[in-house]
C-alpha cells in the first residue's frame, strides 16, 4: 500500500524502508513475510495444503490438547493466544501466551518447519527420491505410512 513520506511527501510504499525519492527512513514501515500463516485459520489451511499429517506429528492447531508429547496452539476464552508443548510426563510448557496471534502463530509455525525438516533428514534416501514422484492426490497417503 502506498503512503506519504513525512519528509517530502513522496508516494511510497508501505514496506520501503525508506524513501526512494529523498532517502528519509520510513517510521511507519510494514514488515510482512509472504507465505508464512500470521492466524491460526490460516495455520490450518496451511497445513492441508501441504497434507501434514498433524495427529500423527503431534501437532493440534485451534485445540488444547491434554495429552503428552504434543505441541499446540489455541485462543482460550480470555482471548488470549497459548502455544504448548505437552511433555511425556503430562506437564505442560507454555511456550507464548497474550494477545498477539500472529506471534503465536510463528511460534508454532518455526517448530512445525523444525519438525518437518527433521523428518526429513531421517527419511532413508530411497524415501527421498520417491517423494519427488508421488503425485499430488496420493502424497498424503504416503506420508502417513512413514509419518
Amino acid at each position: 500500500m502506498k503512503q506519504q513520506c513525512e519528509y517530502c511527501d513522496f508516494m511510497i510504499d508501505d514496506t520501503d524502508e525508506v524513501c526512494s525519492n529523498c532517502g528519509a527512513p520510513n517510521e511507519h514501515v510494514v514488515r510482512a513475510a509472504t507465505g508464512v500463516p500470521q492466524t491460526i485459520e490460516e495455520l490450518k489451511a496451511f497445513c492441508a495444503e501441504k497434507n501434514l499429517p498433524l495427529e500423527k506429528m503431534r501437532f493440534f492447531i485451534g485445540e488444547d490438547y491434554k495429552e503428552p508429547k504434543a505441541f499446540g496452539i489455541f485462543e482460550d476464552a480470555q482471548g488470549d493466544f497459548v502455544v504448548y508443548k505437552n511433555k511425556a510426563d503430562g506437564s505442560r510448557a507454555i511456550r507464548y501466551e497474550g494477545k498477539d496471534e500472529s506471534y503465536a502463530v510463528n511460534e508454532i509455525y518455526q517448530k512445525l518447519k523444525a519438525e518437518i525438516n527433521e523428518r526429513r533428514a531421517k527419511a532413508p534416501a530411497s524415501i527421498k527420491k520417491i517423494r519427488v514422484l508421488i503425485p499430488k492426490d496420493l502424497k498424503s497417503q504416503v506420508l502417513e505410512k512413514f509419518f
